[in-house]
């Protein structure tokens, strides 16, 4: 581990403990909190008790209203106290999965859920991409599953475009140091998902409700049901003052009727003002805090927020709109102040008509400040790696017609610092094939997953585990962990002869984007001399069209096709032996391997050889 990212490590140990102090003390407060409240409680009872006694019931309800207000003071007060509690803790959380993933701890992560089935990817499972232990689960920070969702598709990208690899790669830079800023959004986010209940809806099903409005005519009843109210209000004022008939039982009688004709147009008013709300109340709070949140003026996280940051339609001013029609939908939860102020003016039909307008013109907003939040937390998820990697560095994507890839000091991201080791690699225009051979364990799969899952990084957008990389853009295709079927009936042979097939099509396809694929241990499924002469001809295929290629294997005869295939080019992994005890180097080196060691390990691990 290098010494900025001990430095680092010893932050995060520093302020956990910090954490932890903070937390203990709103811990003593938030039970300091609770004996006032039983005490407060216990005193009002006795108190009540007293003041009945006086008989005056003047002062009985006074003194009861005044003592629930006092308590309801007081549980508001304690739940600001348990709030902050928790968001201290989740920060504290938040620290010590910083250090775990520094240190490639995979028990102390969060809980890690991938649903999707990709058996059929070109290179997801091969390079460890997503599922447990992948790249996605070390990097994915997002509390939102939509969020980590747009991660894991900018990870598995199988088209890579350079204009949005580049602009990803300047928001992330941006966000980088903004460690405050993540970690604020987090702690959000997790406070808004913590406080849902099974009543309440997500923010897609408010969503989906918002774009799917009410093709409803509120106009014409409400101007009618208006006209009555005043008819009404008009002719009862007259008729005590003897002026006129008890025409007012007409005309108030003609207002329910109509109203109870036009119940449907309100039926969802209370549920929609109470989602409306409670969504917005609590998602609100991300979006206001990224709508106040000052950005560097160079920063182009300023141009990626704009929706945000216009005053005219900001979450804000919509808060405050939505915050307003719930209080006025809250009042069919009173069911004796409900019905009495319906009774005079057409309530309920004016604010769902208002509701209807608020959906139509918040659902675009609601959905373009959705899909930045989303972007905003896969964002701060590739951000929050970078951040806990100096080391890493941002590639290159270029469009270089001679040297297509250059790699210096490459490393695997998922093995921990001090058993990684690095190599430098390049790739001209006049070599596109190259044949990997090497003893067992020497390292030939694990460099195939090296280049692979940089790549992938790469053209994600994300910095990526070397001191510098240049490359093209690719497609990616795997065939390494060839997995037999048995409930498809497919052996491990036939099951990498199919794999082989798809990349062949993925090679003689027209795609503009070249194909840089990865084949391990090619056709060790079958005997030697079937495997020797379906490489030889698989290789004689593969070279020279429209990709680069990585191949391992055992068979060192395929070593001399390099006389035959002009694009081919050997290289190897070797090993050493010392004192009876085997060693590797794991550095790639040029030239087909000299020695073979699987003789050498079934006698060090004690089996007849002969």
């Amino acid at each position: 581990m290098n010494l900025s990212k001990q430095i680092l490590k010893k932050q995060f140990k520093d302020q956990t403990e910090r954490l932890g102090e903070m937390i203990q003390k709103m811990g003593k407060v938030s039970t300091q909190f609770s004996y006032i409240r039983g005490g407060y409680f216990v005193v009002s009872i006795l108190v009540l008790y007293l003041i009945a006694q006086t008989g005056s019931d003047g002062i009985f309800f006074t003194s009861l209203l005044a003592l629930t207000g006092g308590f309801i003071y007081l549980i508001a007060r304690h739940k600001r106290i348990t709030d902050h509690k928790d968001r201290l803790s989740f920060l504290k959380e938040i620290k010590e999965q910083h250090i775990a993933r520094m240190e490639l701890d995979w028990e102390k992560l969060p809980d890690y859920q991938f649903s999707d089935d990709l058996k059929s990817h070109p290179f997801a499972d091969d390079l460890h991409i997503v599922g447990d232990y992948s790249l996605h689960h070390l990097m994915d920070t997002s509390i939102y599953p939509k969020s980590s969702e747009r991660l894991s598709s900018w990870l598995l990208n199988e088209a890579p475009d350079q204009k949005e690899i580049e602009n990803r790669q300047k928001l992330i830079a941006d966000l980088i140091p903004l460690s405050g800023f993540r970690d604020r959004i987090q702690v959000q986010a997790f406070m808004t998902q913590k406080e849902i209940s099974d009543k309440d809806w997500s923010m897609d099903k408010l969503l989906r409700w918002m774009k799917n409005p009410k093709e409803v005519n509120f106009l014409i009843p409400l101007l009618i049901l208006s006209t009555l109210s005043i008819a009404n209000i008009v002719l009862l004022i007259t008729a005590i003052g003897g002026l006129t008939g008890p025409w007012v039982l007409i005309t108030f009688l003609t207002y329910l009727g109509y109203y109870n004709f036009n119940s449907d147009k309100i039926a969802e008013l209370f549920e929609a003002g109470y989602q409306i709300d409670k969504q917005m109340s609590r998602f609100g709070k991300i979006l206001v805090y990224i709508e106040q949140f000052s950005f560097p003026a160079n920063s182009s996280l300023k141009d990626f927020f704009t929706s945000l940051k216009d005053q005219q339609v900001s979450p804000s001013a919509y808060l405050k709109r939505a915050s307003r029609l719930a209080g006025a939908a809250s009042l069919q939860a009173n069911q004796v102040l409900w019905p009495l102020v319906n009774m005079v003016i057409p309530w309920d039909l004016f604010f769902s008509m208002k509701m209807e307008k608020l959906k139509k013109e918040l659902a675009p907003k609601l959905e373009e400040w959705l899909d930045d939040f989303y972007e905003l937390e896969a964002l701060n998820s590739i951000a929050n790696f970078a951040y806990l990697n100096p080391d890493s560095t941002f590639p290159e994507i270029t469009n270089n017609d001679e040297i297509l890839f250059k790699a210096e000091k490459l490393g695997h991201p998922l093995i921990k610092d001090e058993e990684r080791v690095s190599n430098d690699f390049i790739i001209k225009e006049d070599k596109d094939l190259f044949l990997i051979t090497g003893s067992n364990m020497a390292g030939k799969s694990t460099f195939l997953r090296t280049v692979g899952i940089n790549l992938a990084m790469a053209f994600s957008g994300a910095p990526v585990q070397a001191k510098s990389l240049n490359t093209n853009l690719f497609r990616l295709f795997t065939s390494i962990n060839v997995k037999d079927s048995l409930e498809g009936g497919l052996s491990h042979f036939y099951a990498e002869v199919r794999r082989l097939r798809r990349l062949l099509n993925e090679l003689d396809s027209n795609h503009k984007i070249p194909l840089f694929f990865f084949v391990d241990e090619i056709f060790k499924g079958t005997n030697n001399r079937e495997r020797f002469q379906g490489s030889t001809a698989f290789l004689k295929h593969v070279a020279g069209k429209n990709g680069i290629g990585m191949v391992s294997t055992h068979d060192l005869e395929l070593a001399s096709l390099e006389k035959e295939i002009p694009q081919l080019s050997n290289w190897h992994f070797s090993e050493t032996i010392e004192g009876g005890k085997m060693s590797f180097s794991y550095k790639i080196k040029s030239g087909p391997c000299p020695t073979t060691n699987a003789l050498k390990i079934m006698e060090l691990e004690g089996l007849p050889v002969e």
